[in-house]
């Protein structure tokens, strides 16, 4: 039930009723305060026996998923021509509950306040990404707002479906790898145990390599609980580290530098780093804005490194490509930006370089899915052999002595 009006905020009453026929009711109403929500309840052919207000629900950060279908939808009612304190409120209004709800009415709420829409951003600002509050206000300065707004929608699809490729590439041998380890250690559990005792019963000396193995074996739950340690303690560390500010640690210096998958976590970067760049750019944003508002959002600190460089070879009015070697953005990058400013075409050259890096980017990822199989199959099938091999090995020993 709901008795709002449009210039009163609502809040939700939770009542305890009963019918006329003693049947016990609950439910909630939404009105501005708790004597409109019982002159509505009054109204209805039941009994109320208590109305409390619920507590109001606690505004929660649009991340991942949530600001992706937020922005779209606030992206389409804007390029409709419909003014954004307008769509704001019909989306806080559509979603009515819960802590987004609660986000975006907050939003909404200091609209009604009179406060201009970047006010209100830079009011909210932790619960959304960093870079929206300015280019949403570039979008304004600029009268291109829809345009930003459905530009950052491509974005976040765009990356979206790169690192969903990512995961699909590493989903495979992460999967073999824990039936592996889950195979391994009932081997090392049940069966290491029976040839053990076969061997003491013989008596015969071991080779080294079934010596080893055997030694092993008996830490086969020490070893298998901490590979499953370190496979859950992976994502936690990430948790903590995205918590400290430090997202991007592991990926920085570990990953970005693995034969097979750092080429492909490059070239995402850089796709990613052009593509926000172009948008920045297009926003109405001076280059060395634009470049500080990239680097802060990619959160790689190699990205950062290059990117302040590029940011002081501007200021200091040179050209870019005489920005000298950078680490992770390759030099024709720096060179094509300044043939593309010289000729007023930068966010379009921008716009090409991101695309062609995220081609690379999926034909890396490809590649990897391609080559990971293979790999993974030798690497399982070698493993099973040498211990089959190191296992039956003193059986051929004790069989000649035998004979």
């Amino acid at each position: 039930m709901d008795t709002t009006r449009p210039d009163q905020p609502a809040r939700r009453f939770r009542y305890d009723a009963q019918t006329r026929g003693g049947i016990a009711l609950t439910g909630t109403v939404e009105a501005p305060d708790q004597e409109t929500a019982r002159d509505a309840l009054a109204d209805t052919p039941v009994r109320m026996l208590t109305l409390e207000a619920e507590p109001p629900a606690t505004p929660r950060p649009l991340r991942g998923d949530d600001f992706f279908a937020f922005n779209q939808q606030l992206a389409q009612l804007t390029d409709a021509g419909l003014p954004i304190e307008s769509g704001l409120r019909l989306i806080a209004q559509d979603m009515r509950r819960g802590r987004l709800a609660a986000s975006i009415k907050a939003v909404a709420d200091d609209l009604d306040r009179g406060r201009s829409l970047p006010e209100a951003f830079e009011q909210h600002r932790k619960l959304f990404p960093p870079l929206y509050a300015r280019l949403v206000d570039a979008g304004i300065r600029g009268n291109r707002l829809s345009g930003v707004l459905l530009n950052l929608s491509r974005h976040l699809e765009t990356m979206r479906r790169l690192r969903s490729a990512l995961w699909q590439a590493l989903a495979y041998p992460l999967v073999v790898s824990v039936v592996l380890v889950l195979v391994l250690g009932g081997i090392g559990l049940l069966i290491v145990p029976e040839f053990r005792e076969l061997y003491a019963d013989f008596g015969t000396e071991l080779p080294l390599a079934t010596q080893v193995a055997l030694a092993i074996s008996d830490w086969t739950l020490a070893l298998v609980a901490v590979f499953f340690g370190v496979l859950l303690g992976l994502p936690l560390l990430g948790w903590a580290m995205a918590r400290l500010g430090h997202a991007g640690w592991l990926r920085d210096t570990l990953l970005i530098r693995l034969p097979l998958l750092g080429p492909a976590l490059r070239r995402n970067m850089m796709a990613r780093w052009c593509d926000l760049l172009r948008q920045g750019v297009a926003a109405g944003l001076n280059l060395p804005e634009a470049l500080e508002l990239t680097s802060q959002a990619i959160g790689s600190r190699p990205i950062q490194h290059d990117t302040a460089r590029l940011i002081d070879t501007v200021s200091a009015g040179q050209p870019l490509d005489a920005v000298p070697r950078l680490d992770v953005v390759p030099a024709s990058v720096p060179a094509s930006m300044q043939l593309a400013s010289d000729h007023a075409d930068l966010a379009a050259m921008l716009g090409d370089l991101a695309t062609m890096y995220e081609q690379q980017a999926d034909l890396r990822l490809n590649t990897l899915q391609v080559m990971l199989a293979p790999i993974v199959l030798i690497l399982i099938g070698g493993v099973v052999a040498a211990t089959v091999l190191v296992l039956f090995l003193p059986l051929v020993k004790i069989t000649s002595s035998l004979i």
